[in-house]
């Protein structure tokens, strides 16, 4: 018996969230033990055969074939900053915290869509977006004594994660994602590996215990690349995005099991607004996709 498909999507979807959290809780669990670009150069190195062999499969010997190049690179170079932030903020936040500020991004998307795209924003997601700023100001609770200034790790990490977005939009997607997953990966092993040789305080091995949560790291990166890639092919964009948000009050709920982390009440009010204004934007998207288009579309 074979599965709807929007069920499939659902599962994939589900499943991406699980990743995610698991990826967060890696990284809190390593901890500051190893510096950042060791931690990075691992979880690349490690993805890379689990990613090779599904590209193998799905394209045979074309699995490395890129046809849109400039997009690749920008894939590239913003993917690692998006990545280098977030570890960083995960290491310094509360997961839960560091898992909103982004997923905030969407609201980002909408700020830069009018100038890098010429996209026509109206009112209601004008609206959404300053509702979500108020959320992201509050996820840094400035005036209650929880702000510290490594919030600008999720901030930037939100910001380049919507660059890439605005880019890739930009740019078409002229290229199967699996090679340009398999692409970006073995991108990124080779320029962190070639970081860590360069930087003389960068130590090229670890412990076992860390090399073996590396290993998992590097599976499960490879597990979300993958799951979030094939989801996009059995359900709409915006049932994908508007669940992915559950990742944000999960990642909560297991940090404060497993390592105590609380969030203030403010941080959490802000959470629950980026959620909401996020969800809402992609509600419009939805709505507008699904208008019809006779002449001009009406921005909304």
């Amino acid at each position: 018996m074979l599965l709807p498909r929007s069920f499939i999507g659902i599962l994939l979807t589900l499943m991406t969230i699980m990743f995610g959290v698991g990826t967060g809780l890696i990284v809190k669990l390593i901890g500051d033990g190893i510096p950042l670009v060791t931690l990075l150069m691992y979880r690349f190195i490690f993805s890379v055969p689990l990613l090779v062999l599904p590209a193998v499969l799905v394209r045979g010997r074309a699995f490395l074939q890129i046809n849109a190049r400039r997009t690749l690179m920008v894939r590239i170079g913003l993917g690692c900053i998006a990545m280098a932030c977030w570890f960083t903020s995960i290491r310094l936040l509360p997961l839960g915290q560091a898992t909103a500020l982004l997923q905030s991004s969407v609201i980002f998307i909408t700020i830069l869509s009018p100038l890098l795209l010429g996209e026509i924003i109206g009112i209601y997601r004008w609206s959404a977006v300053v509702t979500g700023m108020i959320g992201i100001v509050l996820l840094t609770d400035p005036f209650g004594g929880g702000f510290s200034p490594s919030v600008g790790f999720g901030v930037a990490g939100a910001i380049a994660s919507a660059g890439l977005a605005i880019m890739l939009r930009r740019l078409g997607k002229a290229d199967h994602p699996f090679s340009v997953a398999v692409w970006y990966n073995g991108s990124g092993a080779v320029l962190l590996t070639l970081l860590a040789f360069m930087l003389p305080d960068v130590p090229m091995t670890v412990s076992k215990p860390v090399m073996f949560d590396l290993m998992i790291l590097g599976a499960v990166a490879a597990g979300l690349q993958l799951c979030i890639t094939s989801a996009y092919k059995f359900s709409e964009a915006v049932v994908i995005s508007s669940m992915r948000y559950l990742q944000i009050p999960l990642a909560a709920i297991v940090a404060f099991l497993l390592f105590g982390e609380v969030m203030s009440a403010v941080e959490i009010a802000g959470g629950a607004v980026v959620i909401g204004s996020c969800l809402f934007i992609a509600w419009r998207e939805f709505v507008r996709a699904r208008q019809p288009r006779p002449g001009i579309e009406p921005a909304a």
